[in-house]
């Protein structure tokens, strides 16, 4: 049985797939294999081994508590309350923790600097914009990220972060931790009226531009009816979203995503 586990488990690990999924599947492997410690432990005792067979149900019992806790953490977004795991990692000559100034300044780091690049407007004057964006325009995004990044001026290392802190805080938070920090503004960016649309266009500069999504609302206003009382203007854009990283039992597990972006516009009443 365990012979036939562990070739499963060597066949996994030529396999492309999400590290959470990988981990999902060790863990039904994992519950196989106990369940079948346990079995063996029963038939111990019933053959009067009962030294071996109360050792292996001590086993079964320890290997029960961190099954338990791979589920907790690797199927749910849920913390586990009495978790030894830090104190095992430790005893072991796991890694220390960070002190606690330096991941508040690992983690301050981590929020960009916001630039307006669409000029400054009164705060009371923006509305947040609801923007789609398809396939197509997801990659364009993509594509932005990347001249930025080549261009260093993005970096995408979570701030600094390290996993320890990643895992702090996506815990305290309950949210994934993005590479990309807080977001990060769009150097150029404008609003193109193309087939009854609002499309908005970005890139590193003028020159280097491409559609990024079509906004579909202005604050809860459909954008039509906006369009048609007010002059809209676009205030800033700003890339979110993408890759992650999310708290495991004991280390932090990097997943893709896609792009978000998101919009401000400023308006102004039509004059007749």
């Amino acid at each position: 049985m365990f012979s036939i586990l562990d070739m499963i488990n060597h066949a996994l690990g030529y396999v492309n797939v999400n590290v959470k999924i990988k981990n999902q599947i060790y863990i039904g492997i994992g519950i196989a294999g106990n369940l079948y410690l346990g079995y063996v432990a029963i038939r111990l005792m019933q053959n009067g081994a009962w030294l071996r067979g109360i050792l292996y149900m001590l086993v079964f019992l320890a290997l029960i508590y961190f099954i338990t806790l791979n589920v907790i953490y690797y199927f749910t977004n849920k913390t586990a309350k009495y978790d030894l795991s830090p104190r095992i990692e430790k005893l072991l000559g796991g890694k220390p923790k960070e002190a606690l100034a330096a991941e508040k300044q690992a983690q301050q780091s981590q929020q960009q600097p916001y630039i307006p690049a669409n000029g400054i407007f009164d705060g009371q004057e923006l509305l947040p914009a609801t923007v789609k964006t398809s396939r197509a325009e997801q990659e364009n995004v993509h594509q932005i990220v990347d001249q930025l990044q080549a261009a260093n001026i993005v970096r995408l290392d979570y701030g600094g972060l390290t996993d320890d802190a990643i895992i702090q805080q996506a815990q305290a938070t309950g949210e994934p931790v993005y590479a990309i920090g807080q977001g990060i503004q769009i150097p150029f960016s404008q609003l193109k009226l193309e087939n009854h649309r609002l499309v908005i266009y970005a890139g590193i500069n003028q020159m280097d531009q491409s559609p990024v999504g079509h906004i579909t609302k202005v604050g809860l206003t459909d954008v039509h009816d906006a369009h048609e009382d007010y002059k809209l203007y676009l205030a800033s854009t700003v890339i979110t979203g993408g890759m992650s990283k999310i708290a495991g039992r004991t280390s932090a597990i990097e997943q893709p995503g896609d792009y978000q972006v998101t919009a401000q516009v400023a308006y102004e009443g039509r004059e007749d």
